[in-house]
């Protein structure tokens, strides 16, 4: 689907020095949302300090990559476009990207796969081999419209299907999902990406909002 362009009459319209900023890493092993600042900038680019994530885990880029960045324009909306890292600067104790400066915007829309992370007490609900329902506890700590990442103590193949079930602002959600990512962390940990199945717009909707409040909660932190 094409973009919705936004014009501006200048780029200090949609994004200047001291400017809160979203940055959507695309590839790699830091893909996912994060929250910046712009430091500085110069002719050919911004400074922006070090991206991390709402629990301040940083997300690694390097030289060359592409990101996607959102932020208010003075017009008070939510404008995106996409950039390059041009160059990794150490200063003093700072670690700060210098990313291009954007040619165009466009109207960002936050897609159902927006995440951000929480920590949920979980049931994880599977069939055994004998086609018996089983139970185990388990950990949302990140969730998406589309479908969470979830700690749990048992290894699962890919392409599983399970229901997820966990409380969230009082309402409890019982999910079909499938297992789309594993990955091991110790012995016995293992974080699975899970994507929902069937969901419901009513649900679907209650959860783009909760992720847009938690956003909109950590950049208020942020400006303090």
């Amino acid at each position: 689907m094409e973009k919705e362009k936004v014009s501006a009459k200048s780029i200090k319209e949609i994004i200047d020095i001291g400017q809160n900023i979203n940055i959507e890493i695309l590839n790699g092993d830091y893909k996912g949302i994060y929250y910046s600042y712009v430091y500085d900038e110069d002719n050919e680019g911004f400074l922006i300090l070090l991206p991390t994530d709402n629990l301040g885990r940083v997300g690694f880029v390097k030289k060359g990559d592409t990101i996607s960045i959102s932020c208010i324009s003075k017009k008070n909306m939510r404008v995106g476009f996409d950039s390059k890292i041009l160059q990794i600067i150490k200063d003093n104790d700072k670690t700060l990207y210098k990313i291009s400066k954007p040619t165009e915007f466009y109207k960002y829309e936050f897609r159902e796969n927006f995440r951000v992370d929480v920590l949920l007490n979980a049931k994880f609900f599977y069939y055994n081999s004998n086609k018996q329902l089983q139970t185990k506890q388990a950990w949302v700590i990140n969730l998406s419209a589309s479908g969470a990442k979830i700690s749990l103590n048992e290894f699962f193949e890919l392409n599983n299907t399970i229901i997820v079930e966990f409380t969230l602002e009082n309402k409890v959600f019982n999910l079909n999902a499938v297992i789309v990512r594993r990955l091991q962390i110790d012995k016995s940990t293992y974080h699975y990406g899970i994507r929902f199945e069937e969901i419901n717009q009513k649900d679907k909707d209650f959860l783009i909002k909760y992720c847009l409040k938690k956003q909109m909660e950590f950049l208020r932190m942020q400006r303090g």
